[in-house]
């Protein structure tokens, strides 16, 4: 009797970590990884299928999972998904706009230095690399913005699987 006990004891962890994290819910939007032997398309990642879809339901080993344009509910192993993410949302327009602004303009400065040529005839020329990298971030954040007013994109935050 006690050796039952000790073992249902020692089970209790790995069943416990076999849940899937509290935000994933029914009703809670996701993206799953599971891995695919072939590479499907070219920009998908390599050797994974990407799902995104609406949790219907979750049980210990399996994910229930509502994918638009489908018919009924896809199940997939819980042991099969390498990764998991679930959606906190589509943030305002202008939230994103400034986000990007500001890595446009990281981007914008530093390529434009580094291909600043102060002694020849085209675009960038400007006598110091500073004023070329001045130049290069006001144009960057320009055009992040303006991308990312735009499109704005979906948030996702990654769940520990615990396997």
């Amino acid at each position: 009797m006690k050796s039952i006990a000790l073992i249902l004891l020692a089970l209790m962890p790995s069943a416990a970590s076999a849940q899937l994290s509290e935000s994933v819910q029914p009703g809670a939007r996701v993206r799953v990884w599971v891995p695919e032997p072939w590479l499907q398309q070219d920009q998908s990642p390599w050797r994974r299928q990407l799902l995104r879809g609406t949790v219907a339901s979750t049980t210990a080993d399996t994910l229930r999972l509502i994918v638009p344009g489908t018919q009924g509910a896809l199940s997939v192993a819980r042991s099969s998904i390498t990764r998991l993410d679930v959606s906190r949302g589509r943030p305002s327009r202008s939230v994103t706009a400034i986000e990007r602004a500001f890595a446009g303009a990281i981007v914008g400065a530093i390529s434009v230095a580094l291909d600043n040529d102060p002694a020849g005839r085209r675009w960038p020329h400007y006598s110091r690399d500073w004023r070329a990298a001045e130049e290069g971030a006001k144009w960057g954040a320009a055009f992040g913005a303006t991308l990312g007013f735009i499109f704005p994109t979906e948030r996702w935050r990654r769940v520990r699987l615990g396997k």
